[in-house]
């Protein structure tokens, strides 16, 4: 006998990954954080967390922009994991993206996140930046 699953119940066991890609430009901004928010409220997200996550976000892709080569693009990907949303932002950037960790963006991005990781990869088309982001519903102390 043939088994049978629906659509849904697959849906059920996956976890998804939203992913936008945006010039890297500080006018593209509004969309990243407009998007960050809508996801966090779609995942029940308390209002305290969203506003966190469209901070972290703003942060993220902020530094990121700053630091990318001309004409390149910023990612953003989005997946929850109830009840912690993971986002990773990356860009082609230019030498020394992250500069000091001991700059107020760094600490804001700190304090909004629950873990904050920076990497670097290097690709034929030249250095990869990516912040990886996770913020737990509730998680920020208030």
């Amino acid at each position: 006998m043939a088994t049978t699953a629906s659509i849904d119940s697959d849906r059920a066991h996956t976890h998804p990954i939203v992913e936008l890609r945006v010039r890297a430009d500080p006018g593209q901004l509004p969309v990243l954080r407009a998007v960050a928010a809508a996801i966090a409220l779609q995942n029940d997200f308390d209002l305290d967390t969203v506003a966190d996550v469209k901070l972290a976000v703003d942060e993220a892709a902020t530094r990121l922009i700053m630091s990318a080569v001309d004409g390149t693009d910023v990612t953003c990907r989005f997946q929850t994991i109830a009840p912690t949303l993971r986002i990773s932002v990356s860009a082609t950037t230019r030498p020394s993206p992250t500069s000091s960790a001991r700059t107020f963006g760094w600490h804001v991005l700190n304090s909004l996140a629950d873990s904050v990781d920076v990497r670097l990869d290097d690709t034929a088309s030249g250095s990869v930046t990516t912040i990886d982001l996770s913020v737990t519903e509730g998680s920020a102390p208030r």
